[in-house]
């Protein structure tokens, strides 16, 4: 316990950190954050998956990984494309070299072969679409002229819904003597129908002690709906996103056999294990930003 307090207190601090950097120094510091969460997340991935990888896959994720970042720093601050565009068009590249190589390899196996294809597919491109282009959208929201109060959000609802999720399962799982409803029990045992909800309880809370925390000078004249309004929805529908990356990530160590997605963290796992909710939730956040802030 004492082991993982510590690790949680330091990666708090950094983050803290880092958004001292964007806030006092320069705004692009905060990409160094992301591209740390992408190339060790996409690492972890790939680790996890490598197994059912197609020979130099493995090799392929890493790289990219470590490159996402980067590349969207180089184009968008010293080319006139766009660096989300750039990082787009490079994981379709790959995205379509891993489905061509997918019909190579199945090539032979007649039209009962199709399900390979599909699954060969699906694993060998995880380690590009996950989480790097969930991410995307985190060094999105940093170019927004209110990307401080969106970033904020990013990292302080889904912690506060995994908070409050797993206060509320517990405490009722005890009140219930153990037979709180499941709500996947063979994906996330632990889970239950009423942690789902104290969380959805929790990433309200969070959003609301943001709006009331920050200036909100950067929205107020271009928001679309009432500011108050947009936090709470981005309370309730990221909230459930983190539940939803919490799911996907269970269903991925599940299938592979493993526990943890790394060790980094001790005490809590890998970077995916910290982030895997809030890559999710980062989605709608930013197109939250982007469309009605």
């Amino acid at each position: 316990m004492l082991k993982r307090t510590v690790t949680g207190a330091i990666y708090v601090a950094i983050i803290v950190g880092f958004f001292f950097l964007r806030d006092y120094v320069d705004y692009r510091l905060f990409n160094i954050l992301t591209f740390a969460f992408c190339a060790i997340g996409t690492f972890e991935v790939a680790r996890a998956v490598k197994p059912y990888l197609q020979k130099g896959n493995f090799t392929l994720a890493v790289i990219y990984g470590a490159a996402f970042v980067p590349v969207f720093c180089v184009f968008e601050y010293f080319t006139r494309l766009n660096g989300a565009i750039a990082c787009v068009i490079l994981t379709e590249v790959l995205f379509f070299y891993q489905w061509l190589s997918a019909l190579i390899r199945e090539s032979n196996v007649g039209v009962a072969g199709v399900k390979n294809v599909f699954k060969s597919f699906a694993v060998n491109v995880l380690p590009f679409l996950y989480p790097a282009l969930l991410l995307l959208t985190m060094v999105c929201a940093n170019e927004l002229d209110s990307g401080f109060i969106c970033l904020v959000l990013i990292f302080a609802v889904s912690p506060c819904a995994d908070t409050f999720a797993y206060l509320v399962g517990m405490t009722y799982n005890k009140i219930r003597k153990g037979k709180a409803k499941k709500m996947c029990p063979n994906l996330s045992p632990k889970k239950t129908w009423a942690g789902a909800i104290g969380g959805v309880i929790g990433g309200i809370a969070g959003a609301v002690v943001v709006y009331f925390a920050v200036d909100k000078t950067a929205i107020t004249e271009t928001a679309k709906i009432s500011p108050i309004i947009a936090f709470v929805l981005i309370g309730v529908f990221a909230s459930i996103l983190t539940e939803i990356g919490d799911l996907f990530e269970s269903y991925i160590k599940r299938k592979v056999g493993i526990k943890d997605m790394g060790r980094i963290l001790p005490g809590h796992g890998g970077i995916m294990d910290r982030i895997d909710g809030m890559s999710f939730a980062a989605v709608f956040v930013f197109l939250t930003f982007l469309l009605l802030l």
